[in-house]
């Protein structure tokens, strides 16, 4: 049966290719949505791991490092350097901004850093190393045609784009980076508020621990030495962050993979339904033969699965291709098609769907009249 198969499979070449390209579109489309949910994930949790240190300290109940902002007393960084344990201490603030040009608004979080937490991959350019300069996403440059040297005005105060980080965005939300020597020459000089007592001097504390130091034991000596402060592992803080972005997105893009497995199954069933009905006359002459009406079902079912076989690469390499071009055009976006796990789950749903397509038609063959072999 099986070779009877792929012999009807080769003779009908064109009809063959159609349902091969059609399976894979599904596939496709399953992986891109499935590499937008990885890739949502991937930056949420980089927002946090590329920023560097053993702990971090936030505002106390704060446990969000991109929904919610923290805000910390000044004095917080010395009384974390008095703690046993600790090596070294990094500010870091956060600021939600409007970068507005050509009647064209992008929101952006400004990470204010000294000496940890700015940006990890400068792809053009260079890091800060003068003054009002700013560093700044890939998604921010290709929007509005920045590039090294080129002015950046925000909210009235002029920057100087000094480089471009690649992959420095989370919540579809760039990045822009600058330093604490232009912090206040922000507050004072830019039109961002008229009351800079609303903006935070400090949001976050880095913290590196000494060698042989527990990072547990550090952080509860500084909760306990630190009043209204928190302190999370990069791993934990961004475990939250990706909860909640699960969270938010999870329903609607989960909703929507339901819906394109539904299709798959659609799409699968009626390509080897009408497939089967263009070939009653053949398998009548089987069943005239002695060919049991299982046995017919089964080959369908198992054409139905060799066409998924197949199919499954050729839609694996268009979701890479199509994620690419995405990112190309929007680099905000980052998409990861080829996540194993996203492969897996889509393998076993294709020939799922496949072998719940394929039933579809099983009725018509057991219907097979084998007298229409001999009708003209």
């Amino acid at each position: 049966m099986f070779l009877v198969v792929l012999r009807q499979m080769r003779l009908e070449r064109l009809r063959t290719c159609v349902r091969i390209l059609a399976i894979a579109a599904i596939v496709a489309i399953v992986l891109i949505l499935e590499g937008f949910l990885a890739g949502f994930y991937e930056q949420l949790r980089a927002a946090v791991m590329n920023r560097g240190g053993d702990l971090i300290v936030t505002q106390a109940g704060i446990s969000n490092f991109m929904a919610t902002r923290s805000i910390l007393p000044q004095v917080a960084r010395l009384q974390v350097e008095e703690v046993e344990g600790v090596a070294a201490t990094h500010p870091l603030t956060g600021l939600s901004a409007i970068y507005r040009r050509d009647d064209r608004l992008t929101p952006i979080l400004i990470l204010v850093y000294d000496t940890a937490g700015g940006p990890v991959n400068i792809v053009d350019g260079h890091g800060i190393t003068g003054d009002r300069e700013i560093v700044i996403d890939r998604s921010l440059a290709a929007r509005y045609d920045l590039r090294p040297g080129s002015t950046m005005e925000i909210s009235g105060f002029a920057f100087t784009v000094a480089g471009v980080s690649a992959n420095s965005s989370a919540f579809m939300t760039p990045f822009a980076f600058v330093n604490y020597d232009d912090l206040i020459d922000f507050y004072f000089e830019s039109d961002i508020a008229e009351d800079i007592a609303t903006f935070p001097l400090l949001s976050l504390v880095l913290v590196d621990v000494r060698p042989g130091e527990d990072p547990a034991a550090v952080a509860a000596r500084i909760e306990d030495h630190v009043e209204l402060a928190d302190v999370f592992r990069p791993g934990d803080l961004a475990a939250s962050d990706v909860g909640l972005g699960r969270d938010m997105m999870g329903p609607i893009l989960g909703l929507l993979l339901a819906v394109s497995y539904l299709i798959g199954v659609l799409v699968i069933g009626m390509f080897t339904f009408a497939a089967v009905s263009g070939r009653l006359r053949e398998l009548g002459v089987m069943r005239a033969l002695g060919v049991r009406a299982r046995a017919l079902g089964a080959a369908v079912l198992l054409e139905a699965m060799l066409l998924t076989l197949v199919a499954l690469p050729v839609g694996v390499g268009a979701a890479i291709a199509i994620s690419a071009i995405i990112h190309e055009l929007g680099p905000v976006y980052v998409l990861l098609p080829a996540e194993p796990a996203a492969v897996a789950r889509t393998f076993v749903a294709s020939l799922v769907f496949a072998s719940a397509g394929a039933l579809l038609p099983v009725r018509a063959i057991a219907r097979i009249d084998p007298s229409l072999v001999f009708r003209s």
